[in-house]
């Protein structure tokens, strides 16, 4: 499963990425202590993966968020997800004196050479015209608003994600997991030494004294698949869900929360029954859950 070729079919509407714009003196502040990561000292291209979380833990959303200036940082997400997330985020948005917004800017993604972890704003006269960001396995990243009337169609590419194991919330799977679940903690998407933001004990106590139920995992099915299905063992005990897919080639490509100790068995679809191939750990076997970091 190494190959980087972008899938020539398409991938479902409901998986692409949209932009929305966050606006405020307190913008930085306000994801600071709302998301996982640590936005605090931040400069314009600075860039910062991050999730919303319930104060139960449990992932609301997941961001990618390119800080503009001290009053602007973009935010991309989900489509549907990042809708639901701006009704979720409106009473603190208006005691923060902020404004999430959304934009028309489309998201592309193309092989690129590997950078520095940083974006870059291209401006025309006083405008923000465009953001590159390199991202997982090769790829970058261009936002933009649409050239034409035509060029409205946003991109649906996951295979990116996927190849780098990045994990994405999906409509069907808001509030279903912990950020542990999806290899959050071992990404850089969870700052352990920022201060408090919502679910950050349950996050905290799970990291310092606890160990992760499940990880995410790499797979294959030949069979349709959604966001959220079910996975079982051999006794038909739940073992795990699917997080994200694409179809590639002629099977489809899977990430997955699972139980780690599953691997060895028989892993199946609850419904249809069909067998996951090739499932590996997006994690090397000394990665831990406890720890400073």
């Amino acid at each position: 499963m190494t190959d980087s070729t972008l899938p020539q079919s398409g991938t479902p509407a409901d998986q692409a990425d949209t932009v929305m714009r966050l606006q405020g003196k307190a913008a930085g502040d306000f994801l600071h202590g709302q998301t996982t990561a640590d936005f605090k000292a931040c400069a314009p291209g600075d860039i910062r993966y991050a999730a919303f979380c319930n104060p139960k833990g449990r992932v609301l959303a997941d961001i990618l968020a390119v800080v503009v200036s001290d009053t602007e940082v973009l935010l991309r997400g989900r489509q549907p997800v990042m809708l639901k997330l701006a009704e979720h985020l409106t009473p603190y948005l208006a005691f923060s004196r902020c404004e999430l917004s959304p934009t028309d800017w489309l998201v592309e993604r193309t092989p690129g050479i590997q950078a520095e972890p940083h974006a870059t704003l291209e401006y025309d006269a006083k405008n923000l015209t465009a953001v590159t960001i390199p991202v997982e396995a090769g790829y970058q990243e261009q936002w933009r608003p649409p050239r034409s009337r035509e060029d409205h169609e946003p991109s649906a590419q996951s295979w990116p994600d996927i190849l780098g194991n990045r994990a994405r919330i999906e409509l069907q799977t808001v509030g279903q997991y912990l950020p542990q679940d999806l290899n959050y903690d071992l990404n850089g998407t969870v700052s352990f030494s920022k201060g408090c933001y919502t679910g950050q004990e349950i996050i905290a106590r799970l990291h310092y004294r606890g160990t992760p139920k499940r990880r995410l995992h790499r797979a294959q099915v030949a069979a349709p698949v959604a966001s959220g299905d079910a996975l079982i063992d051999a006794e038909n005990r739940p073992v795990g869900s699917i997080v994200n897919h694409c179809q590639h080639s002629e099977h489809t490509e899977l990430l997955l929360e699972l139980v780690p100790a599953a691997v060895a068995g028989r892993v199946t679809l609850r419904a249809g029954g069909e067998a996951l191939t090739h499932i590996s750990p997006c994690h090397e076997d000394n990665d831990q859950s406890t720890g400073s970091r």
